[in-house]
Order: structure tokens, then sequence, then C-alpha cells
């Protein structure tokens, strides 16, 4: 127990226990072990799949190869093993469902980083530090994801808001007990806190996941290019030159093989051959090239990166031509600088060339901030309509969806969603050339809500337009004398709350991605 307890807080260990004891009950109970059984005959054949085992010997392979990197820069040790084994399980793998899923340009990926650096991730890795003892976690542990769940359930429904909020407050005052905790053991050892190892933990991660973005893009872009290829149709002669015209258009770019798929009407599924395909892929590049939102901001960022570059290779130069050094030193810091008049050129050299790098280097910051105010407020004044909308219902949005006050619900939902809508085509219309790629597929996936809303929520094809309060509750009167003693209210109604959650879940979903249009 004492090896283990040197491995594993008592967080972890706790953990370790009750994952065993579920284990242990789904094994022992009949039908549980039915239900895992069948789990693993469905998952089994997926992970043995052939595509798959290539690609987990390429993630493991240069997982190993980062670690190595780590060791040899004497950054990482036996010791983080088990912090790199959790952090494979816990982040890395659901970061490849992901990025499968969502990886669609480099906003992605600046995202994760961003993610990863915000002051709630140090304040989680403070938290998570100091643990309790393993019999208060083994009785915390299991209590905290209990009442987390029936807080998640009781704020479902209107009438259970009682219980979410007694569950609202267990959860805080355990919050409070927590940070407590936290503060009085770091006051009382700081030395535990504050010191390398501790450091070397909380980067760890962050450095895991930069250098590991490699095989992370590789998947996104393997993975573009299946669901490209699967489009292609059987009967082409020539598929594999598509096939190639599709790689020689897009390349490496994650952006390209991302607006390939954005328009598969005008490029893969009107092609019948590769002389097609080359001409619909030369239409999609003068399409993108007219794109302001995706190319307005290009070169400044250019110059940024450039400047960066500049000043970086100038103080390697620097570094390099003032200490007898070895690479790994160099990258450790783990140098003396000695400077012999035979290297006073190239010290002067680069000592210039460093101080122009970060002038400039500023000055592209400047240049990029004040391109990206112009195209803002270029932005905020074209979609002014759009914005006023998305905030107005962003501000009508109720903790509990009214499906059951029409009156409400026409009011506070439907009424600003068909705004929102026609909001929505306008924008596409109009300014969709002034959108970034993300933002326009934000509109057009707040548009088809807004359309999901309105149609399963007002009879079919009938225009909303025609709606107003009076005849909307006059519907929903209709529908509940209709079917109150039959199960299709029910059903109408589900389905309304449903589509609710889902426009209420992109309405906060587009308003972040809009949000600094609002400042």
């Amino acid at each position: 127990m004492a090896v283990i307890q040197d491995i594993f807080n008592s967080r972890e260990i706790a953990i370790g226990i009750w994952l065993l004891i579920i284990l242990t009950v789904m094994l022992v109970v009949k039908s549980l072990r039915q239900i895992w059984i069948n789990f693993l005959k469905d998952i089994l054949p997926v992970l043995f799949d052939k595509k798959l085992v290539v690609f987990f010997i390429v993630f493991i392979t240069f997982l190993v190869l980062v670690i190595q990197l780590l060791k040899w820069t004497t950054f990482w040790d036996g010791t983080q093993l088990k912090d790199s084994i959790f952090w494979v399980i816990f982040v890395e793998l659901p970061l490849f469902a992901k990025a499968i899923e969502k990886a669609k340009d480099s906003r992605f990926f600046s995202n994760l980083v961003v993610d990863n650096l915000k002051f709630i991730v140090l304040f989680e890795f403070f938290i998570d530090f100091w643990t309790f003892d393993l019999c208060i976690e083994l009785i915390m542990i299991p209590a905290t994801v209990v009442v987390s769940l029936l807080c998640t359930v009781a704020s479902r429904e209107k009438k259970h808001k009682p219980a979410k909020t007694f569950f609202d407050v267990l959860l805080a005052v355990w919050g409070i007990v927590v940070i407590i905790h936290a503060i009085t053991s770091t006051v009382q050892q700081p030395d535990v806190f504050f010191n390398w190892d501790t450091l070397k933990s909380f980067v760890l991660p962050i450095l895991l996941l930069v250098l590991n973005f490699p095989i992370v893009y590789g998947l996104a872009l393997y993975s573009g290019y299946e669901q490209l290829f699967i489009k292609i149709k059987n009967g082409a002669k020539d598929k594999w030159k598509m096939k190639l015209q599709l790689l020689r258009f897009a390349g490496l770019s994650l952006s390209r093989v991302s607006a390939i798929r954005r328009n598969l009407q005008k490029t893969l599924l009107i092609s019948i051959n590769a002389d097609d395909m080359r001409r619909n892929l030369n239409k999609l590049s003068s399409h993108l090239a007219m794109q302001i939102g995706d190319n307005y901001m290009k070169r400044a960022k250019f110059y940024v990166w450039v400047c960066l570059t500049a000043a970086i290779a100038s103080l390697l130069g620097l570094i390099l031509a003032n200490s007898e050094v070895s690479v790994k030193d160099l990258i450790t810091l783990n140098f003396v600088l000695n400077i012999p008049r035979i290297k006073q050129i190239l010290t002067y050299i680069f000592s210039v060339s460093l101080v122009f790098s970060v002038a400039l280097l500023f000055y592209a910051i400047g240049f990029r901030k004040k391109k990206n105010e112009e195209i803002t407020q270029i932005k905020k004044y074209a979609v002014f309509e759009f914005l006023f909308a998305l905030q107005k219902q962003k501000s009508q949005l109720q903790e509990y969806i009214p499906v059951d006050d029409p009156v409400s619900m026409f009011v506070n939902y439907m009424q600003t969603a068909y705004e929102l809508k026609e909001a929505c085509i306008k924008v596409l219309d109009v300014y969709g050339n002034l959108l970034n790629n993300w933002e326009r597929e934000s509109v057009e996936l707040l548009q088809t809500s807004t359309m999901g809303l309105l149609t399963n929520a007002t009879i079919g094809g009938k225009n909303f337009s025609e709606f107003d309060v009076n005849s909307f509750c006059e519907y929903y009167k209709e529908q509940i004398k209709k079917f109150q003693n039959g199960t299709d209210f029910n059903s109408f109604i589900s389905m309304v709350k449903t589509d609710a959650e889902k426009y209420t879940k992109r309405i906060e979903s587009t308003y972040e991605d809009f949000k600094r249009y609002f400042t």
C-alpha cells in the first residue's frame, strides 16, 4: 500500500477503488455482465480495425519520440510516467475524437492552447494538488458524483427547481471546503507546492499537447480526405486521378480540405472525371480567394510569424556565437556565455538583428491589431441586424424552457427565432464573404437550428410570419385539446422541448463565437 501511495495520491486511489468495485459488480451481476460482454463484442472489432491499428502504432511511436525528446532535455523522468499515462487516457484519446469531428482549420488548435492556458486550468491544478485522507475521498467522490447527477436531472424541469437549488448549495459548500483546505495546506507546507517538480507537473500536459499537435493534425487531415474520397462516384473511370486532383488542391492544408467538404455540391458531387474535378476545384479556388474574412488578416499574421521567427533565430544565433555549448545544454539553458574576440562580428550582427526583429515584431503585432479592428468594425456594421437579434435572444433565454406556457414561448423564443432566421439568411447571402470560415459555419448551424424549432413548433410548412401571439396560443390549445388523452401531445411537447434545447445551446455557442463584436 505504501508503494501505491508513493505513486498515486489519495484521490486517485479512491477513484481506482470505486472503479474496481463497479467493475466487480458488473462481472458478478448476470444482467450487468451480459451488458459488459455485449459492449466488448461491439467495441473490440472496432478497436482492432486495420486502419485503427495502423493509427495506434503511429500514435504510440510518435508519443514515445516526444517522451524521449523531453527526457533528453531532462524535463521528463520516471516520476512523470503516471501523469503522462493519465494525460493520454483522459486528454489525448478524447482529443482524437474531437479533432475528427471539429478540427477544420488552425483555429481549433489555437483554441486548444488558449483553453489550456486559462486561469481556471491553474486553479483546478491547485485544487487537485491537495487531497484529503483516503477515507474522506472514498466518501466524497461518490457523494459528489451522485449530487452532481441529481442536480443535472433536477435542472431539466421547473418543478424540481427547489431540489436543484438545494443540490447547488451542497456543491458550493463542498467547493468552499476544498478551496479552504487547499489554501491552508499551501500556507502550512509552501515547499511542497512551490517547487520545480510541481511546475513540471503543471507544464507537462501543455507540452505534451503542443508536441502532439502534428499527430492530431495528421489524424484530422486523414479523416477529412477519407470523407472526401468516399464521395467520389464509384463509376468514375479515373477515380485515382480525381483523388490526386484533391491532393494537389488541398495538400496538407486542413482548411482547404474543409472548404471542399463545405462545397461538395460544387466540386465532388458534380464531377464525372478528373477534368471536371480540376475545373470545379479551380472555381472553388477563385471563390476562396474572394473570401475577405479568410484572407484579410493573412498578411498581418504572416508579418508577425516572420518577425517572431527572426527574433528567435537571432537570439539563438547570439547565444551560439558567444558560448561553447551543446544543443542539449542550449535547449535546457544550461550554459555560460564566453565572448572571444573572434566572435565579436557575429555578436554584433545577431544583436542588431535581434533588436530589429523585436522592434518589427511589435510593429507587426500593432499592424495586425489595427487590421483586425478595421475588419471587426466593418463586420459589426454589416451584420448589425444579426448581432442585435442574437444578443436579444441571448438575453431572453430562460433557465427552464417554457413549453407549457405558449405566450412566453412565443414572445421569448419563437418571435426572436424568426427574426434570427431572416437575419441569418441575409448575412449568408449578402455578407457571407466578410465572415471567417468558422463564423459562416456558426451562422449556418444557427439558421438550421432556428428553422428546426420554427417548423416543428408551428405546423410544418406554414409561414411563421402568419402567426401572432394569439394564433400561436390557439394552436397550442388545439394541440392540448386534441391530444390531451393520448401520447401525441406528449410527443409534440417533447419534440418542441428538444428543439428548443438544441436552439438554446446553439444560441450560446454562436454568441460565444461572435462575442468580440459586442464589445
